[in-house]
């Protein structure tokens, strides 16, 4: 049986598999909403981490853009322009709406965090703007 969880943000597919020796398990799969694209890559990425309730990646974007770090800090940044606080406000509406969400990868146990999907979309996507874990 397949059926789509709605209470996650965002939405996760579930699908009921069995190992070729017959024991069932679960398939975990992430339905991701892609933001409308505007001109700016940096704005798209943020949109993109707002509407799928990446919340660890939008503090770590809002911290850099706040503290003018971006050229160091934000992978496939080219330098394009962008008005600062219109970004900080537009990152802040999405940290606020996703305060009280839950993500596919905080309530399932599939072994795969919030930057695991990043890096997936990353290479899915090419040229998203994203913050580098330390340790990844």
């Amino acid at each position: 049986m397949n059926y789509i969880d709605d209470s996650t943000v965002p939405s996760c597919k579930i699908e009921e598999k069995k190992f070729e020796w017959g024991e069932p398990y679960e398939l975990y799969t992430p339905i991701f909403n892609f933001a409308d694209l505007s001109d700016s890559k940096l704005e798209n990425s943020i949109k993109l981490f707002g509407k799928n309730n990446f919340k660890q990646q939008l503090l770590l974007i809002y911290n850099i853009i706040n503290n003018y770090e971006e050229f160091e800090n934000i992978e496939n940044y080219n330098g394009e322009l962008f008005e600062r606080e219109e970004i900080l406000n537009l990152i802040k509406f999405y940290i606020n709406r996703n305060e009280n969400l839950i993500s596919p990868w905080e309530k399932y146990d599939i072994g795969l965090k919030e930057y695991d999907f990043i890096k997936y979309l990353d290479e899915k996507l090419e040229k998203l703007n994203y913050v580098k874990l330390k340790d990844s």
